[in-house]
């Protein structure tokens, strides 16, 4: 029951918090960047999007977010949200409070899970209405007379969702590590960029920082698996630096 009580008082904490207006609007970005793209030159992407509007359109959406925007702005929502203590100088008034070390540490992390799937439903949220508000400016795209893929819709999201947890729990570990709210996201973005510049290695599929764009890439592809080999590697990531990171933060002399 205290960790229910603690999760919601996280969830409270940073509900209007940098880190949902950024989750927010950069949820946002990509699917607007699409609607100027079909709006101001409709003629260019009638013939493309001719077979399937929506189709074409979650998945070249997909691609521009998963390849580097969704897991920047997961480094950077898990960073955000542990420097509230170290901003405010509040950790030590959370580790005199009655809940356990236990209690401390997930419900912060399922906070930040929380805001990760926020981020994730309100992409394709936003993907749908600009789908339907240019149906409304030009029906001739005609995405209100095409079938969505609700089933393929929700398969990519969970697929990403899942591809993101290893990310999640090296980039939690990271910013209770450090009080500098510059190394971690400093640490996780040349991750990134290391993984993008890697993409040929034939080993990719065990770089965590490469398992959102790899999600993309198999889920665009005819696949009889649910869980891919780095979608594996990333559960076992998760339990992993969750371990780790819940020990360090145990058995640490100075906490915050």
């Amino acid at each position: 029951m205290s960790l229910v009580i603690a999760t919601r008082a996280e969830i409270i904490k940073n509900r209007r918090g940098a880190a949902f207006w950024m989750c927010l609007i950069g949820s946002a970005f990509i699917p607007f960047i699409y609607f100027l793209i079909y709006n101001l030159k409709p003629e260019r992407n009638y013939d493309r999007m001719a077979a399937n509007a929506w189709r074409v359109h979650f998945q070249e959406g997909w691609q521009g977010f998963s390849i580097i925007l969704l897991p920047m702005f997961v480094i950077l929502t898990c960073s955000l949200i542990v420097q509230v203590e170290y901003k405010n100088n509040t950790w030590k008034q959370v580790f005199a409070s009655p809940l356990s070390t236990g209690n401390i540490f997930f419900s912060k992390y399922t906070g930040i899970l929380a805001m990760v799937i926020f981020l994730l439903i309100m992409f394709n949220v936003f993907l749908l209405l600009a789908g339907v508000l240019t149906d409304v400016f030009h029906p001739k795209f005609s995405f209100l007379e095409t079938e969505v893929g609700w089933g393929n819709l929700i398969r990519r999201t969970v697929k990403s969702f899942i591809s993101l947890l290893a990310i999640v729990s090296i980039q939690y570990w990271l910013s209770l590590r450090f009080r500098n709210f510059i190394v971690p996201i400093a640490i996780g973005l040349a991750m990134l960029v290391a993984s993008m510049t890697l993409m040929s290695w034939e080993h990719i599929d065990k770089v965590p920082y490469a398992f959102a764009f790899l999600s993309y890439a198999k889920t665009s592809t005819v696949s009889g698996r649910f869980l891919e080999n780095h979608e594996i590697y990333s559960l076992l990531c998760f339990v992993l630096f969750t371990v780790l990171g819940f020990l360090d933060l145990r058995f640490r002399k100075e906490r915050g």
